[in-house]
């Protein structure tokens, strides 16, 4: 079963009663958005969020990158971004951000993840994890200690009956087949999104439905990266077709 904008946006719209609730509609709503593992999820820590970092031609803000320090496929170690535009009254931007402010959760002073290319593949020793443990509901260990993959699942299931979905069928692999048929599915090429989702082979068929096809490409993209790369504007193009 994959997660379709319908689930993404009935999630995206419940009201926030708990951090507990606060953090898992945002860890569903990244994950397939940005067509993530479960791995890579677990692996995000607060510094590895940036907004404004990418602006279009007018020079206005693109939205945020996520750097994804491990992959399945990353043989080199070198990591990749991941690009979430912004979108309307349901903004996962916006959502994030309010997130991170009412969890107390920011990319420490003492932060050099940026600044020692060496430190940019690994767990950071002073920033908080994007998504840490929550207890009770309402609070954060004292050790803020990283959600496990099992967790996602569970967050999974929590959202979708809390916004009365049967949630049989749903695993965190959900997120990423949702992500990537929904993409091919608005005639987003293949190209990008295997550069969301990192695939840098055919596995990412596995994850796309059958009934979704990318023959029409309604939205005047790319089918294949340019020589030169793909324009910035493009990169975010992936994020936006659940139309929050």
């Amino acid at each position: 079963m994959r997660l379709t904008p319908i689930h993404i946006r009935l999630i995206a719209s419940l009201p926030t009663n708990s951090l507990l609730h606060e953090r898992d509609s945002i860890l569903v709503q990244l994950g397939t958005l940005g067509a993530f593992r479960q791995s890579e999820l677990v692996a995000l820590d607060v510094c590895d969020w940036i907004v404004n970092r990418e602006c279009d031609a007018k020079g206005q803000s693109c939205g945020a990158m996520v750097f994804v320090k491990r992959q399945k496929n990353d043989q080199e170690g070198k990591g990749r971004w991941k690009r979430i535009g912004w979108g309307g009254t349901l903004c996962l931007v916006e959502q994030i951000e309010t997130y991170l402010h009412w969890a107390n959760l920011r990319t420490h002073a003492a932060c050099l993840k940026w600044k020692n290319v060496a430190l940019q593949t690994t767990p950071c020793t002073t920033c908080d994890p994007l998504f840490p443990m929550v207890y009770g509901g309402t609070r954060f260990n004292v050790k803020r200690e990283r959600i496990s993959s099992k967790q996602i699942t569970n967050a999974i299931a929590r959202m979708l009956a809390i916004a009365q979905v049967d949630d049989i069928g749903f695993t965190s692999k959900s997120m990423q087949k949702g992500g990537l048929s929904t993409a091919k599915r608005a005639g987003v090429p293949r190209a990008l999104r295997c550069h969301q989702s990192g695939h840098q082979s055919n596995a990412h068929k596995t994850y796309e439905s059958n009934d979704s096809t990318d023959t029409e490409n309604s939205q005047d993209l790319p089918r294949c990266e340019p020589p030169g790369g793909f324009h910035t504007n493009h990169l975010y193009g992936f994020s936006q077709v659940f139309g929050l």
